[in-house]
């Protein structure tokens, strides 16, 4: 059995909500939530995004995004982030990811060319961005197949006994990568990862199918 066959049954099970997961005409909007989600709930992520919708920080033209946040004042950037929690250390976050972007003249596509460890490392030195964030960044705005073992990943396979319980993030991503047939499409790891989100959020949905026999009994 192939260490991905679990997924792709989650998959099966979970497509109606992983539908056009996280997906947006402004991609930008993807990297300002993958910052505001650490330490809380996507219902509080969406809160705070209506307040920054109040200022058009998502308005075209979307290479503008984040010069638009960067005219808010402190007061206002923070009051728009407070749903989201944390909002003094995130608002912070948002503006070190703007200056660091800024030195790209906010173009995404300048990005292309680099490689994904090269990607990975230039986000992992931005205050705040931690290698999850970053994965997420890379796999759904630069859209690049990698895979991230987050939480939902790591219970998942651990309840599976594929997995030890005490495995770092690092390792488990390096062990489900360098798996001969890890996907080479981005849209396929992406696929997955809403999948694990999703059960992990709703378990109940699976074990109401033919599929439940995945996880063993206690």
């Amino acid at each position: 059995m192939s260490l991905f066959d679990p997924l792709k049954i989650l998959v099966k099970v979970y497509q109606s909500e992983i539908s056009g997961w996280w997906q947006y005409d402004n991609p930008n909007q993807i990297l300002i939530e993958a910052i505001l989600i650490q330490q809380t709930t996507s219902h509080n992520v969406e809160q705070a995004i209506k307040n920054l919708q109040d200022y058009h920080i998502f308005d075209r033209p979307y290479n503008q995004t984040w010069v638009r946040l960067q005219k808010l004042n402190k007061e206002q950037l923070e009051q728009a982030l407070y749903p989201s929690g944390f909002y003094h250390v995130k608002a912070a976050r948002l503006q070190s990811f703007a200056h660091w972007l800024a030195h790209y003249h906010y173009d995404l596509n300048l990005f292309k060319d680099t490689t994904t460890i090269q990607l990975r490392q230039e986000l992992n030195k931005i205050k705040g961005i931690g290698p999850e964030t970053a994965d997420v960044m890379i796999l759904y705005v630069f859209k690049r197949p990698v895979f991230v073992p987050d939480k939902y990943c790591l219970r998942f396979y651990s309840t599976l006994n594929l997995l030890s319980p005490k495995i770092t993030y690092l390792s488990a991503q390096k062990y489900f990568e360098n798996q001969p047939d890890m996907t080479t499409d981005y849209q396929q790891a992406q696929q997955w990862h809403a999948a694990l989100d999703e059960y992990g959020k709703n378990p109940q949905k699976l074990q109401k199918t033919r599929y439940k026999k995945i996880i063993p009994e206690k």
